[in-house]
């Protein structure tokens, strides 16, 4: 809710992603260039899973979310030929809340899930745990338990800071405390302002009594 904050985000997400990241073919022919131009723009318009938006729409979103929250999880979904899009794959973004972090578990074999992400015995990222409607949505009753999508089909963004960090950190983690207290200062301040615009005149009486 912090103004500063809300800008910075905006900020942020423009300078990082702009018109979005636009890739450029460089096959053999010309004509196969066209051919994946053509397939690619016809892509950008239909991957969006909730029909809300562009591919470039979706790098903003996820970048917005990878500032102020400090991560995002991208699901690919593969669509059958009655869908009837030319490249049959969509994207749907996730807040991070969808992960199930609270699921900690050791595996046959030497793997293990972290914070609802699934480790093979390599140390490998094998699947993420993820609740298919967001937990704190009303209709999340009776659908609280967590599927297994593969890692394969799951794009995990954020910033990995030091080693062994499976998780994103919001970017406002360190200066959280001092927006809180800028904002109590500015509340305060209006305050004083509005009760100083209240005194027009003061009566004194210049005999002591």
């Amino acid at each position: 809710n912090n103004p500063f904050a809300a800008k910075a985000v905006m900020v942020h997400s423009s300078s990082l992603i702009g018109a979005g990241i636009r890739p450029r073919p460089k096959a053999a022919t010309q004509a196969l260039d066209d051919q994946i131009t053509d397939l690619w723009d016809a892509f950008t318009e239909n991957c969006d899973a909730d029909g809300r938006t562009t591919f470039y729409g979706l790098q903003t979103l996820m970048a917005r979310s990878m500032v102020e929250s400090g991560e995002c999880l991208l699901h690919l979904v593969n669509r059958p030929s009655s869908f009837g899009l030319r490249v049959p794959l969509q994207l749907r973004v996730l807040e991070c809340d969808h992960l199930d972090s609270t699921f900690d578990r050791e595996l046959p074999g030497g793997g293990f899930i972290q914070q609802g992400i699934e480790f093979d015995s390599f140390g490998m990222r094998a699947a993420y745990w993820i609740y298919p409607r967001h937990p704190g949505s009303a209709r999340q009753a009776g659908m609280t338990k967590s599927i297994r999508i593969p890692a394969t089909d799951i794009l995990h963004l954020y910033d990995r800071l030091r080693p062994g960090q499976n998780r994103g950190v919001t970017w406002f983690a360190p200066a959280l405390l001092r927006m809180r207290d800028l904002d109590d200062y500015d509340v305060s301040e209006l305050v004083r302002k509005k009760m100083e615009a209240c005194f027009v005149g003061f009566v004194t009486n210049a005999e002591p009594p």
